[in-house]
């Protein structure tokens, strides 16, 4: 027997299931774990995981910005699906009525707040921006109930293995969100080739038990969140204190099987035909890969075809973080200056500080020979040059990326509206390759699920959700639903157009309307002068109408009230004209002149009384002029004298500050003469005190003199 773990197989059929597809598993998941590395790298930059406030360094996480700009601008609302027939023949109102059984199905869903669509869109779109793979998957969903039958002697109302019978209540397309790390494939070199196609899925024992009976029974639970072959640096959650198992979900193109298969099982789990009888096969649309060429299917992530950007932006950003912090008034100071610390610490204006000896401190050469200041001419250089750069780097990562100013919201004063504009039509351009994947993503997620509505649901259930009862087609109701129901299938066709998962462009929707009104009034007003000449065209001029609005967007909704007046005419024409009588015609043409009489009669009066509630107006209106005008005038004078109060008491107040200014400097300067006299007077003291002790000192020595004389 072959070795699984072989890089390859010489021959699959040779080995048993669950060998074969533990080896298909281990091959799939070793292809794919350099992206899964990536994926996670990718998740946590763009999450921005760190401990931002003891963070060494500092980044500039634009890329996360870019994403949500991004995200925004390839889905913004729910989608419009558009379905059509195959072949758009205006004769074919069965097929036309089936397009719109479908749509209405769909877009039911759509609206239904229980439907999930809307945030796996959003899911996949950041999964596509972010790690690179996008997916999801479409499971059918049948509620039943027991049917309640009295038995009657020779009638078994049970089912298979004594079952009782069940009927079908309710039936519904679910669509799941895929995580990008739980999908997986065949590796191949272009989706075409692929072999098959998996998912993961998460189950706890009793999910096992209920879903695959003794066999999940003896299913080892060997899913760890929070182990390292499964979450190692990942950001989703690790703390799940269920324990679970790996369940991969196996659907084999060749063989047209599905397998249920895990690691911790030693045989397989399920194994049944294709029960969906799909087209594609898959209940899955191709995934949206970031990056892929022709020579491998694997993607890689958006951010690792320009991280020498963004790593040369972080570098240069975390550069001026730290030029910042350095960038601050500091200095050094003589010690013995006690004054020069206290400008700094304690000042405030119009204060000064003492010096205790000023001719010391003059001499030094005052502040200037006792302060120093670090120098920031260079630092703020260094920063200016930064921003510069920065701003260059930032400008390559929008045209990699294909983001324009316009787009993000940013423009200049000083461009002109044609400039806008084209910057804003090359953006759209360069991001409309990621548009229209999208919508393709979109489209075939529809397209799968309106083939599971027309496969297995309910031709009563399609007519109830679609309420395609009240659209004025119930002729074509029970031929579209043949259409839908026969072996040979409904060739439809389902568009999602980019545009509609944009932000709504209500202008554009309104001008599709008036272009469709536009040309089916020229068309009447060209028609007119044939109808009154020939009046049995009219079938002929609806169809050619019919056959014009058809090509339209959105015009198969009034198709049907067209098929009506169709038919009418149809029948009219079908009808013998009786011949006319000539009384009965003299008879007409007076009761018409009466009526075109008391018509005008009628008219004259309404002008009357028109002209009266005109006067009346224009009164009403002569008089609100006048009141609104005194209010005005009112308005203006008490704007006017609250001015000239207001003036007056700042010119009073004003007055009152000034003299109390003048008093203050008056009682300054009464002190200081006070201080003066003081001081003059001490002065004085001084100086007779001197005076004295030096004439008594005079005196001393004289007598000291006499006495040794």
């Amino acid at each position: 027997m072959e070795s699984t773990n072989s890089a390859t197989m010489e021959n699959p059929d040779q080995l048993s299931t669950i060998e074969r597809w533990s080896g298909e598993i281990i091959a799939a998941e070793k292809e794919m774990q350099k992206f899964y590395e990536r994926g996670r790298t990718v998740t946590k930059r763009f999450l921005d995981e760190r401990d931002t406030m003891n963070a060494s360094s500092k980044w500039f996480n634009i890329f996360y910005a870019n994403t949500n700009i991004l995200e925004s601008a390839l889905y913004a609302q729910l989608p419009k699906p558009a379905v059509s027939r195959k072949y758009t023949d205006y004769q074919d109102d069965a097929g036309r009525v089936a397009a719109l059984i479908i749509e209405r199905c769909i877009t039911q869903d759509l609206d239904d707040p229980t439907d999930n669509f809307d945030g796996v869109m959003r899911h996949c779109v950041q999964d596509r921006l972010v790690p690179g793979l996008a997916q999801a998957w479409l499971r059918l969903e049948t509620d039943t109930e027991e049917i309640s039958v009295p038995p009657t002697p020779g009638n078994d109302v049970s089912g298979p293995d004594d079952e009782p019978l069940k009927q079908i209540t309710d039936q519904r397309v679910v669509i799941d969100y895929i995580f990008w790390n739980d999908f997986i494939w065949s590796p191949c070199r272009v989706w075409e080739e692929r072999r098959w196609v998996a998912r993961k899925a998460y189950m706890d024992r009793e999910e096992l038990i209920e879903r695959f009976g003794e066999k999940g029974r003896g299913c080892q639970l060997d899913y760890n969140p929070s182990s390292i072959g499964y979450n190692i640096e990942a950001s989703t959650p690790k703390e799940d204190i269920l324990k679970k198992a790996v369940v991969y979900e196996i659907w084999d193109r060749k063989d047209r099987k599905i397998y249920w298969y895990s690691k911790g099982s030693p045989v397989m789990l399920d194994e049944k035909e294709d029960f969906l009888r799909l087209k594609g096969f898959e209940p899955c649309p191709r995934p949206m890969l970031a990056n892929c060429s022709t020579s491998n299917t694997t993607p890689r992530p958006d951010y690792y075809m320009i991280q020498d950007q963004y790593t040369e932006l972080d570098t240069i950003n975390n550069r001026i973080s730290m030029l910042i912090q350095a960038c601050k008034v500091i200095g050094v100071y003589d010690r013995s200056a006690g004054g020069i610390q206290r400008m700094l610490t304690e000042g405030y204006d119009n204060q000064l500080i003492p010096v205790d000896n000023w001719a010391m401190f003059a001499e030094k050469g005052g502040l200037k020979g006792q302060i120093d200041w670090l120098p920031l001419d260079s630092i703020v250089t260094a920063l200016r040059e930064l921003n510069a750069a920065r701003e260059v780097i930032k400008g390559q990562i929008y045209e990699l990326t294909g983001i324009a100013d316009i787009v993000r919201g940013a423009s200049k004063a000083s461009e002109t509206l044609g400039a806008q504009q084209i910057k804003a039509q090359f953006a759209s351009i360069r991001i409309k390759k990621l548009q229209d994947e999208v919508a393709r993503f979109a489209t075939d997620l529809m397209r799968i699920k309106a083939e599971l509505m027309v496969e297995h649901f309910q031709p009563e259930l399609l007519i109830k959700k679609s309420n395609i009862m009240t659209t004025g087609n119930d002729e074509y109701i029970g031929p579209a639903m043949q259409i839908l129901t026969s072996e040979e299938g409904f060739e439809w066709r389902i568009e999602v157009s980019a545009d509609t998962l944009a932000q709504a462009d209500y202008s554009m929707e309104k001008q599709d309307r008036i272009d469709v009104m536009t040309s089916m009034g020229k068309f009447i007003g060209q028609m007119t002068p044939l109808l009154q000449q020939a009046p049995g065209s009219a079938v002929l001029l609806l169809q050619l109408m019919k056959w014009t609005v058809a090509g339209f967007k959105g015009a198969n909704e009034i198709e049907g009230m067209i098929d009506k007046e169709l038919d009418k005419l149809a029948r009219g024409a079908m009808t013998p004209k009786q011949q006319p009588d000539p009384n009965a015609a003299k008879m007409q043409m007076e009761q018409q002149k009466m009526q075109q009489e008391a018509q005008i009669k009628q008219a004259e009066a309404q002008a009357k009384q028109q002209q009266a509630q005109m006067d009346a107006q224009i009164e009403m209106k002569k008089a609100q002029q006048e009141l609104m005008m005194d209010q005005q005038r009112l308005q203006m004078e008490m704007a006017m004298e609250k001015q000239r109060l207001d003036m007056e008491m700042r010119v009073e107040k004003a007055r009152l500050e000034m003299e109390m200014a003048m008093e203050k400097q008056r009682l300054m300067l009464e002190q200081a003469m006070g201080s003066i006299k003081l001081q003059a007077a001490q002065q004085q003291a001084a100086v007779k005190v001197e005076t004295m002790h030096a004439t008594a000192q005079i005196q001393a020595d004289a007598a000291a003199d006499k006495n040794n004389t």
